[in-house]
């Protein structure tokens, strides 16, 4: 049978659906345990590698203080030029370095403030999650909506043995990506995921 609201395949003698919790019995819906209600199995929290954060901090950097340079750098010579000042191209130079350190500085705090804020919690039946430090909202996954999931590791994770781990998700109005970045050794931890995923498949089949 499937799901009145949301077409979901289901057992025969499920009472409700297990993705969006829509009544097989009547057009009420029933509501879902939350996740925090439900049992937790396990979280994973992303890894801080300052080596790996200062090497990406730097190429953003240099991008950001070349821009600035080649704009506002060149801006500023030709008005200190025209003001009639010596030696103005050191303007150039100087709009350069201030956004190099600015942009520098400012990536490493970013990214250890969202590093420390992002927590992925997985339960029996979905995953909740912390977008950014910024946001501060809760989100939920539900496994039922996984689609597709990948590990992945860049050149510089591959050093501090970390990885992604992404999944491509199928929601109300669009699909959407949820994307765990620099997971401390992401083999085994994309296997326990999996695990999990997979078990609670076999239980709504």
């Amino acid at each position: 049978m499937q799901c009145k609201f949301c077409g979901q395949t289901l057992p025969d003698n499920a009472i409700c659906c297990n993705r969006c919790g829509g009544s097989t019995t009547s057009t009420k819906r029933i509501s879902r345990p939350k996740p925090r209600e439900e049992e937790m199995v396990f979280n994973i929290k992303p890894a801080f590698d300052m080596s790996i954060i200062c090497v990406r901090a730097f190429f953003m950097a240099v991008f950001i203080g070349v821009v600035a340079s080649v704009t506002i750098g060149t801006l500023a010579t030709v008005a200190l030029s025209v003001l009639g000042f010596s030696n103005c191209t050191m303007a150039f130079w100087v709009v350069g370095s201030i956004f190099f350190f600015i942009t520098f500085l400012l990536f490493i705090y970013t990214a250890k403030k969202n590093t420390t804020a992002r927590k992925f919690t997985f339960y029996q039946t979905r995953m909740e999650y912390t977008y950014n430090a910024f946001d501060g909202k809760f989100r939920y996954l539900e496994y039922t909506s996984i689609l597709d999931s990948s590990v992945t590791k860049g050149p510089l994770q591959r050093m501090s043995n970390l990885g992604n781990i992404t999944f491509n998700c199928v929601g109300s109005f669009h699909d959407y990506i949820v994307a765990i970045g620099d997971v401390r050794d992401p083999d085994y931890v994309y296997k326990k995921v999996m695990d999990l995923i997979e078990v609670n498949k076999n239980l709504n089949t």
